[in-house]
């Protein structure tokens, strides 16, 4: 599915320079080319596209702040000539900067403005996603109730996350205590093996450089189980934290599904985004 979101083509002539850029990595080059083309072009809707595109530049670089400003810019050359692809682009740069209120709130404002059901689907997936993050479950459920098409899948990783517990960073540390025991609490056998086996040298050493009288070596070994000891505590908390981190993204990959929206550049300075599946 293709969605059209702006309005008169120039041509990708003027823009070459910017495309390469952008093709070469190199995002905010890229967005400043754009931001000249849109300071050069008469043509208000012209202009706005072009300041879009600087804001998607800046925003593959997670340069937010700049991207937003792009936003504004492209709003205020032509105000009504980019409702969807500035609501989209608002709400990826709020997921980018973890503020999970704001991008549910710019998805939200994208399906009521999109124009075909895929794009509404996408737009609702995309706030239960942000509702997700904030561990608000009925309004992540709320938001796949009004989405069009089938979200099955979405709303039973929504079930598998609610059901699922999440783990006690308190409880790994405890059971850090024993050298491995915290890893294997989370589900990191191979940390916790690694965990184990270097206590247990480190152990080892040091009961046979004391019974040997080589003190020195005896607190150069003490030193290190001191560490490797207290890792394994820190350790067990650390791996509870991932583990919930873990869980949570496996849900939020789930419920936004496997569709993403890109602008396509053959058509620009026309906003033309298309999906990805």
């Amino acid at each position: 599915m293709v969605a059209l979101c702006a309005a008169s083509a120039w041509g990708e002539g003027p823009a070459r320079l910017a495309l390469d850029l952008s093709a070469e990595g190199r995002h905010e080059a890229a967005a400043i080319e754009f931001r000249r083309l849109a300071l050069a072009d008469p043509v208000a809707t012209n202009a706005a596209g072009w300041f879009w595109l600087a804001a998607h530049e800046y925003a593959q670089e997670g340069a937010w702040e700049q991207s937003n400003r792009m936003l504004d810019r492209a709003e205020d050359a032509a105000p009504l000539a980019l409702p969807i692809p500035v609501a989209w682009r608002r709400a990826e740069n709020a997921l980018g900067e973890r503020d999970w209120t704001s991008a549910a709130f710019h998805f939200d404002s994208l399906r009521l403005k999109a124009d075909a059901d895929d794009l509404r689907e996408f737009a609702a997936r995309g706030a239960a996603a942000a509702r997700l993050r904030e561990k608000n479950l009925a309004d992540a459920r709320q938001a796949l109730a009004v989405a069009p098409g089938d979200v099955a899948a979405a709303r039973q990783a929504l079930d598998r996350y609610a059901t699922g517990r999440d783990k006690r960073p308190w409880l790994g540390g405890v059971l850090g205590l024993v050298p491995g025991l915290g890893y294997v609490y989370s589900g990191e056998y191979a940390n916790a093996a690694r965990s184990l086996i270097l206590n247990s040298l480190f152990l080892w050493g040091m009961v046979e450089t004391a019974t040997d009288d080589q003190w020195g070596v005896f607190a150069v070994l003490t030193f290190a189980e001191f560490t490797w000891y207290s890792g394994s505590i820190y350790g067990g908390i650390d791996a509870a934290h991932r583990f919930n981190q873990r869980r949570l993204d496996g849900a939020v990959t789930h419920v936004r599904g496997e569709t993403r929206l890109l602008p396509d550049p053959m058509q620009i300075p026309v906003i033309w985004l298309t999906f990805d599946y």
